[in-house]
């Protein structure tokens, strides 16, 4: 998905969210404190800390929404991871305050039983919290937006600390004493655990911990089911702002051109995202032979100056050598495999004594396997 698009759907979700936060913050504090209910003003407070968070998220949107530039070659989704982090650390600094408030009212009690029409302004609260958590988890999953996510589940934790208040002040209205002041406390608790969880992950994302297990395993999956790939090795994976980023090596045909390498890292890289939506970005890494044995081969196998040089002696006294116009080299395991390209006009009967000693004197060389010869025009 494009990052406009991400940023305009976070941009409106974000809003809607601040909108019925602000109405429903004014509902909850006002008849908190006209009907004597800590709990519900507890949560009422918890309502108006998510318009700061609301906050939070547009601005940390807006500004991972910006393109990659000289500074930053990977683009700015570190910034939502950011402030998940920041989000979840507001909601258990939150929590905290809730229950030490919930403590200290069971300590020293300062006020009645709550009026027993708190409890309708508690279930408003239930059905618009649940609400913005379906409308919001909804749109973080079609954008792959991790900061969306978090915001969704603190609307989820919301509505779950309004039902705690729902059941604290049934119980201190029918007579149950403390219930009130207990709901508060459970609400901070609930809050804490909440923050504690966006912190979690945004730290993991930070560490790029990889992608989910299941997703990276179906992902392999997918680049095996080419048939051009021999094998797959060094997979990684690694998350920002809630979108996946990969890196392969996929072993293929030490026969194939580079640019057909090219045209089938780029297939790959295409099929995965379309078939894996929350992957952004795919670097594939092409070998024509496996990654392990790169260290015996680099000791054993000289690089194109030296086989030059060594070939140029081998050919000397062979007027053939001069109408070589290009020179391809193989490495595979343990040799070198040599592909000779001559002129098309070379190709006679008078020239097979010449053109076979080219092929004998390069193939005579330690590490030389086997020595093709090809014509072109």
């Amino acid at each position: 998905m494009k990052v406009n698009n991400r940023h305009r759907i976070t941009l409106r979700v974000t809003l809607v969210g601040s909108v019925v936060n602000c109405l429903l913050a004014g509902l909850q504090i006002s008849c908190g404190l006209l009907g004597k209910s800590q709990a519900l003003l507890a949560d009422g407070l918890h309502t108006l800390s998510d318009l700061s968070t609301d906050f939070i998220v547009l601005y940390a949107a807006k500004r991972a929404a910006k393109e990659a530039d000289a500074d930053h070659p990977y683009g700015h989704g570190r910034i939502e991871t950011l402030a998940s982090l920041l989000l979840g650390a507001i909601l258990a600094a939150v929590g905290i305050g809730i229950g030490l408030r919930g403590f200290e009212s069971i300590i020293n009690p300062q006020q009645g039983d709550p009026e027993a029409i708190t409890i309708l302004f508690a279930f408003i609260a239930i059905v618009a919290k649940e609400g913005l958590y379906r409308y919001t988890l909804r749109a973080a999953r079609s954008v792959h937006s991790n900061l969306l996510e978090s915001n969704a589940w603190h609307h989820r934790s919301d509505a779950l600390s309004a039902i705690v208040v729902v059941i604290g002040i049934s119980a201190q209205v029918l007579g149950v004493p403390h219930m009130d002041a207990l709901a508060a406390i459970i609400v901070g608790a609930m809050i804490i655990l909440m923050g504690f969880r966006l912190c979690r992950n945004a730290l993991n994302e930070l560490i790029d911990t990889g992608l989910d297990f299941s997703l990276v395993d179906n992902v392999r999956a997918a680049m095996q089911a080419d048939a051009s790939v021999v094998s797959i090795h060094n997979l990684r994976t690694r998350s920002m702002g809630g979108q996946g980023y990969i890196d392969a090596h996929l072993v293929v045909d030490s026969d194939l051109t580079v640019s057909e390498a090219h045209y089938i890292a780029h297939k790959i890289e295409a099929r995965v995202k379309k078939q894996f939506p929350k992957i952004i970005d795919v670097q594939i890494h092409i070998d024509p032979l496996d990654d392990a044995i790169k260290d015996s081969v680099l000791a054993a196998l000289p690089e194109r100056d030296v086989i030059e040089a060594d070939l140029r002696q081998a050919w000397e006294g062979i007027p053939e050598a001069s109408r070589v116009d290009q020179i391809k080299l193989h490495y595979l395991d343990k040799l070198v495999e040599i592909d000779l390209i001559l002129p098309v006009s070379m190709c006679r009967p008078a020239q097979e004594i010449g053109i076979g000693n080219l092929r004998s004197s390069a193939a005579n060389l330690d590490y030389v396997g086997k020595v093709n010869i090809y014509y072109v025009d």
